[in-house]
């Protein structure tokens, strides 16, 4: 590498918060934790992201953003998307959590906040795979998305609630697109979800959801 490039990369990338105004350094400041494809960086000032920022502001910020945070941000992609594989049944921690999402990001950030609740973790890439592992693995409450290749979320809720063998595990289900009352209503009616979550999604509001449905020890 070419030290004057090296030297040439800026050491700072000042915007304005979109939820509180403060100027804050964006090269230096982390990543937040939410449940979405792509997560933003935290405002120093009030500790809020920008995840539900207009898309103009969030389009504006990389437009403008240097050569180091494109960089950031695929490496932070890249660390979020490593492969896991799943234990055996034998082997789980219980109460046990199932994810299912296309999105590999959105399953390992799904993975730490529930693993910090006490919850052993398995991951699932589409609906099919999450059925099949509702199935040998029996978890205590699934975290799905809505809509994914092959068999969409609502759709392996109702045909896990239909089986006498899992009918019984919990299920969520969260989506980006259809957060209006209408859809929350049919999913807990027409397909038997329990609870329904809108993305990006709050780590505060899936404990709280979590919690609700599943005590574990470490929150009873």
């Amino acid at each position: 590498m070419d030290p004057n490039d090296v030297a040439a990369r800026p050491s700072s990338y000042y915007v304005d918060c979109p939820a509180c105004g403060t100027s804050f350094n964006a090269l230096n400041a982390p990543w937040c934790s939410c449940l979405a494809t792509e997560r933003t960086l935290v405002c120093s000032g009030c500790g809020k992201c920008f995840c539900r920022a207009p898309r103009a502001y969030r389009q504006k910020f990389w437009s403008e953003a240097p050569p180091a945070l494109w960089e950031a941000k695929l490496k932070e992609h890249r660390r979020t998307a490593e492969p896991v594989s799943n234990p055996p049944p034998e082997s789980v921690r219980r109460p046990l959590i199932l994810i299912v999402d296309d999105e590999a990001g959105i399953r390992r950030m799904a993975a730490k906040a529930a693993a910090r609740l006490g919850f052993g973790v398995i991951e699932a890439g589409d609906g099919v795979e999450g059925r099949h592992l509702a199935r040998s693995h029996r978890p205590e409450v699934i975290l799905t998305d809505a809509l994914m290749p092959r068999l969409e979320g609502r759709e392996m809720c109702r045909r896990l609630k239909a089986d006498p063998e899992t009918r019984d595990i919990k299920v969520i289900v969260m989506t980006s697109l259809y957060k209006g009352q209408r859809y929350r209503s049919e999913a807990l009616a027409n397909f038997g979800a329990d609870g329904y979550l809108g993305k990006p999604l709050d780590p505060v509001l899936l404990a709280t959801t979590l919690r609700a449905l599943v005590p574990t020890p470490e929150n009873p």
